[in-house]
């Protein structure tokens, strides 16, 4: 009977160990993790002092991360409602940009990976994007073709946002930073 006690709380402590284990590095870790609104970006994910569970992350291969003198990547996988981003809905993408010396926004899936859509377009960048005389940003996210600076989405799924800051002040100062100076997240209607 000991032998069998014995059995059972080693097979369910290295369960419990591997499942744990597991869960810690599949996706990205609470530590670290700093959210502004509806962005949430990890900035010392490309210093020298990352915490373990980040680089367990970036161990699996997943993202290679921006250095800390490099930008600072934010990722949005809700809208400025706290709804999850569905590609049955239209959204736009207002506001300001921090300053930096370039940037690029992205539509992935929840892994981080590209979606490949009909048109070949999942991103704009900084030179693309027409602005408003005031600078400001106004960028329409939906499935079916917008006018102005229209973004696809993929219709039917989930997707993040993904806005990449290059050699940008902010990188060390993300949680200083205020909402009101990153782009705005609005849902306009879903179908």
């Amino acid at each position: 009977m000991r032998i069998l006690d014995l059995a059972y709380i080693l097979g369910l402590g290295a369960g419990l160990g591997l499942v744990s284990a597991h869960w810690a590095v599949a996706g990205r870790p609470a530590v670290g993790k700093v959210e502004v609104g509806s962005w949430m970006a990890w900035p010392g994910s490309g210093s020298r002092d990352v915490d373990p569970y980040m680089r367990a992350y970036l161990a699996r291969g997943v993202h290679l991360p921006l250095g800390a003198g490099e930008g600072l990547q934010l990722i949005a996988a809700r809208s400025d409602d706290g709804a999850p981003l569905d590609g049955r809905c239209r959204y736009r993408i207002s506001g300001s940009v921090p300053t930096t010396r370039g940037w690029t926004l992205e539509v992935t899936d929840a892994a981080g990976r590209p979606f490949h859509l009909p048109l070949e377009r999942a991103s704009f960048t900084d030179a693309e994007v027409v602005r408003s005389e005031d600078g400001a940003l106004a960028i329409m996210a939906a499935a079916p073709p917008q006018a102005g600076n229209w973004l696809p989405l993929p219709p039917e799924s989930r997707f993040q946002f993904r806005l990449r800051l290059y050699d940008t002040p902010v990188s060390g100062q993300t949680g200083e930073t205020r909402a009101t100076n990153l782009p705005q997240i609005t849902r306009v209607d879903c179908r």
